[in-house]
């Protein structure tokens, strides 16, 4: 009788015992313990979470989130980056690795991640200030990048800004000048279809500006760039004179201009544009280049070779200035003076088909008496 007795005892003990607690039990202890401010408690839980389900990305988030209170970065960015990983939507961890990226100056991984945090809960934006820290921060460093030269670096920061702030006229248009340059680069390495889709680029880069800002002159004088280098002249002349409608005393485009209608042919407007761009800048080389070649092919080689000289003392290394004064010298039947000139021509690597016309102007001036 004694034993019925123990063993019901036993029974009604068991049936008394706290049941152990789930993995939920201990997400909501430690999402408890955070809000409480408890750090080390809100640990507790939450590690022992994760060890009950480690392939839930709530818990590794939640975690982390421990992790970044009690000042364990890295182990907090090890385990947003983890739950990220299994559940890529979750806002808050996004916004909070922004925030860890900030902190440690990683301001790549920081406008990633808050570009992504944004696309998922764009209300919970204001919450997180460090995002237009991240913003500034990531233009600055691309321009700093841009300013050395180190292109792709730019570009990168420049994305990453935009991708915080679509509004920024600077990055688009540092972005697109670095693609024209690129360009450049690659049409002088003889890749012309390179050359052309980063032009496009640019393009698209330039049009950008000019939607947010119709009237940022330089978006439309680069757009007439690309035009002229990707020989739409006509459109470039359009584009430039849109450009100097909102600023008539940018030289440059001044200059471009001309140069657009000197590869038209149509002299009297190219003379037109270089002048008004030297009663600006006397000293703007490339427009007394411009000018130089108006008077050579109107055979006033006179003026060709005063104006070409001027160039020259201020670009002595310009090719196009060279060869303009050596083909000048040439066809006024100089060529003791056309030769030195042409030779030092040479040696500057001109490109195509310049060098090969400067090569049969020294074949005819050695052949001549």
């Amino acid at each position: 009788m004694r034993a019925l007795l123990l063993l019901a005892l036993a029974a009604v003990l068991a049936a008394c015992a706290p049941p152990t607690p789930t993995i939920d039990d201990h997400l909501a202890s430690g999402r408890a313990a955070l809000d409480a401010g408890d750090a080390a408690k809100a640990i507790a839980e939450l590690e022992t979470a994760v060890g009950l389900e480690p392939t839930r990305a709530e818990a590794q988030v939640l975690l982390g989130q421990a992790y970044y209170s009690a000042g364990r970065v890295e182990e907090a960015r090890d385990r947003l980056q983890t739950g990220l990983r299994q559940d890529p939507s979750n806002a808050a961890a996004q916004y909070l690795l922004g925030d860890l990226s900030v902190d440690a100056g990683r301001l790549l991984d920081a406008a990633a991640a808050y570009a992504a945090a944004v696309t998922i809960d764009p209300g919970a934006r204001a919450a997180h200030p460090k995002i237009e820290q991240s913003t500034s921060a990531a233009l600055k460093a691309g321009q700093d990048a841009a300013a050395a030269d180190r292109w792709q670096e730019a570009i990168s920061y420049f994305e990453a800004a935009l991708a915080l702030d679509a509004s920024l006229i600077e990055a688009r248009f540092s972005l697109g000048n670095i693609r024209f340059n690129l360009g450049l680069q690659a049409e002088l390495a003889g890749d012309r279809a390179t050359a052309m889709g980063q032009y496009t680029a640019a393009q698209k880069d330039y049009e950008a500006v000019v939607e947010l800002d119709p009237e940022y002159s330089p978006a439309l004088t680069n757009l007439g760039v690309v035009a002229y280098q990707t020989r739409d002249l006509e459109r470039a002349v359009s584009l430039f004179q849109q450009a100097l409608a909102i600023d008539p005393d940018d030289t440059e485009t001044r200059y471009q201009l001309g140069a657009a209608y000197l590869n038209l042919d149509k002299r009297d407007a190219a003379r037109l544009e270089f002048e008004r761009a030297l009663e600006l800048n006397p000293d703007l080389a490339q427009a007394l280049i411009g000018l130089g070649n108006v008077h050579l092919l109107d055979k006033e080689y006179g003026r060709a070779v005063e104006t070409l000289l001027r160039a020259i003392d201020l670009m002595p290394d310009s090719p196009e200035a060279l060869f303009a004064l050596g083909k000048t010298y040439a066809e006024m039947g100089r060529c003791p003076d056309a030769v030195p000139v042409l030779q030092r021509f040479g040696q500057l690597n001109p490109a195509e088909p310049f060098k090969s016309d400067a090569a049969k102007i020294l074949q005819t001036c050695a052949g001549s008496p």
